[in-house]
């Protein structure tokens, strides 16, 4: 991480925001990262803010076919890929 990457986590933790964490060289990211009272160990993980869930609005047809064409071949995606999928009906 870069000098600045590193002040922003700080900066994101003292403002009271959420922190994930990973062991250097891993690819997940934890979502409760536990700071002892050393404070953050930049020489053994990699850190950063906790990203905002993505919401995505996809209006559907009376068939169940997304209005918007573009968006179609990714629906089935969408469901796999989030943790919560809620399908609103008027």
């Amino acid at each position: 991480m870069t000098h600045d990457e590193m002040i922003a986590v700080i900066a994101h933790h003292k403002s009271g925001g959420e922190v994930e964490c990973r062991c250097k060289g891993d690819g997940v990211w934890i979502r409760e990262c536990h700071l002892d009272a050393r404070g953050f160990n930049f020489a053994d993980f990699d850190y950063r803010a906790k990203p905002e869930p993505m919401v995505i609005y996809v209006e559907f047809n009376s068939q169940g076919t997304p209005m918007n064409t573009e968006l179609k071949p990714y629906v089935s995606a969408f469901k796999r890929a989030v943790k919560k999928f809620v399908e609103v009906k008027e």
